[in-house]
């Protein structure tokens, strides 16, 4: 006769299987371990050049702080000394005074800038044997002589020779005393400015 047989184990009655199992834990602790070994690797290499950088950074800047102070000192020396600064400035004043002193004496517009030299020709070349010059004086806007004729009609005679004069022609003279003094010789004074002026 024929055997039959009857399988009472259902499917539903099998235990289920275990998710932890150990081998599925060693695995995950294996690939967590792998996984932060390259993490470890990736932050140690990135260390390492951000390491790299940082002193490349700083030899730049010491370099650099290195040429600041370099420049400061060059800069310090091209400071201008406050003495040279004082010299300076009295010179370009004197120089701008002596340039106004020779535009006013070479200023032909002006009557005493003309000179005392070319003046002192003028009245060499006027020459008059009968009159002795003792005092001049020419000042801007005025002339004043002094001296002493033999005779009291060579002062006019000598005043009238200014005419044929570059320098003195076109004078008017304001002021004009004559007076005889102990030798019995007229001295003179002739002024282009008013008595008192």
């Amino acid at each position: 006769m024929a055997k039959y047989s009857i399988n009472l184990l259902q499917p539903d009655l099998l235990p289920a299987k275990a998710l932890w199992t150990l081998n599925r834990v060693v695995g995950l602790w294996g690939a967590v371990l792998a996984l932060m070994l390259v993490l470890i690797l990736w932050v140690q290499w990135q260390v390492t050049t951000a390491s790299t950088e940082l002193q490349v950074a700083q030899s730049l800047n010491s370099r650099q702080q290195l040429q600041l102070q370099n420049l400061e000192a060059v800069i310090a020396e091209n400071r201008t000394d406050a003495a040279l600064l004082s010299q300076l400035n009295v010179i370009k004043l004197v120089i701008a005074n002596k340039q106004h002193l020779h535009q006013q004496l070479t200023d032909p517009k002006q009557t005493y800038s003309a000179g005392f030299s070319s003046a002192m020709a003028e009245l060499a070349a006027l020459h008059n044997k009968n009159i002795s010059l003792e005092k001049v004086n020419i000042g801007p806007g005025s002339m004043t002589f002094s001296g002493i004729a033999r005779t009291p009609d060579a002062v006019p005679n000598w005043l009238s020779g200014f005419e044929s004069s570059t320098f003195l022609s076109g004078q008017r003279f304001l002021s004009f005393s004559l007076t005889e003094n102990e030798r019995k010789l007229t001295e003179f004074v002739v002024s282009s400015a008013r008595q008192g002026e």
